[in-house]
């Protein structure tokens, strides 16, 4: 099976330790990092795009734009090491060293801050071609129990193509699609657990990382500059109650209808999976190819919630939130 995957890098001499052993070099052979050393990605270094088409092998796709990378198509592509991170205020990060044509490429596989420390907790040197596990994101894991139009509740693994689904804005609204992808519980990969009542749920519920929740804020002191913001789980996660969790494999759940909703799991609202050309793209190819194909001018607006980045979400920030949700 053949997959293509879209994704942002930058050059090595983006990112520079500027404290600890290997203090002033830029980023360099994983053999050579040193744990406990504080990383910061420059602000001047723009991203690259890349293209990549991932079978048995990794190479640059035969349609990449070679100019703005300088890096042919063809040529293969090799995991050289994984990179666990962590900022001064506990925002976790997970980034791969990628090699292409001996040159050095840093892939940040969710959002990282520039001009933000980072330290250097854990770095796996695995020397292998990039596996598209490490490459896509998830929504809802299995067990979690959607509401539906009735009011009853329904784990998402029994849900159907054509149920009737509870929407926050559109009351009963069918179901028009249903993916599933079994993945690595690995680095970003790994699932988000709330414990029951963390965020007013009903019971244990387990999202991917990166699957945003919806959250209506009252009063002056808000987030955002609206009331009604979107954030993403792994920003909330604490240690304690809302826990992320390596090891294993995990099932993955993405939910689609004919627009971007807002639905309830285990009883609090989340998106649904926002259909166009960039999420698209990140599914695997099955996935991908029988979601277009039944679907081709399925292209939906993001619902008008504002998405608050990670980066805005301080510890003293998301410990407030989980508090006001637990009352």
């Amino acid at each position: 099976m053949v997959y293509h995957y879209e994704c942002e890098v930058f050059e090595a001499a983006a990112l520079q330790v500027t404290w600890g052993i290997n203090e002033g070099d830029i980023l360099s052979d994983p053999a050579f990092a040193c744990l406990g050393d504080i990383y910061t990605l420059s602000r001047d270094q723009a991203p690259v795009h890349l293209r990549l088409k991932i079978d048995d092998a990794t190479r640059i796709a035969p349609d990449h734009d070679a100019n703005q990378t300088g890096l042919p198509a063809g040529s293969e592509v090799r995991t050289r090491g994984e990179m666990r991170l962590m900022s001064s205020d506990g925002e976790l990060a997970t980034a791969l060293i990628i090699e292409c044509c001996d040159k050095l490429l840093f892939l940040p596989l969710n959002p990282m801050r520039a001009e933000t420390g980072y330290a250097l907790i854990a770095l796996e040197e695995t020397g292998t071609a990039l596996r598209m596990s490490e490459l896509v994101q998830g929504c809802f894991g299995a067990g979690a129990r959607v509401t539906m139009g009735d009011g009853s509740l329904c784990t998402v693994e029994k849900l159907q193509a054509g149920m009737e689904v509870r929407t926050r804005d559109h009351g009963a609204r069918a179901l028009r699609w249903i993916g599933q992808v079994t993945l690595r519980a690995h680095g970003p990969f790994a699932p988000v657990t709330f414990a029951p009542g963390t965020l007013g749920n009903l019971g244990a519920l387990t999202l991917g990382p990166l699957q945003r929740i919806f959250l209506y804020q009252r009063g002056q002191r808000r987030l955002g500059s609206r009331a009604e913001v979107l954030i993403q789980a792994q920003s909330l996660v604490d240690g304690r109650k809302v826990l992320q969790r390596e090891g294993g494999f995990v099932t993955y759940y993405h939910l689609v209808f004919d627009d971007h909703q807002i639905i309830y799991v285990e009883g609090i609202p989340v998106e649904s999976m926002l259909v166009s050309r960039a999420t698209v793209a990140r599914l695997p190819e099955v996935l991908a190819k029988d979601l277009s194909e039944r679907f081709p001018h399925l292209n939906q607006n993001a619902h008008f919630a504002q998405d608050l980045p990670t980066e805005q979400v301080t510890a003293d920030i998301r410990d407030t939130l989980l508090r006001q949700k637990e009352k």
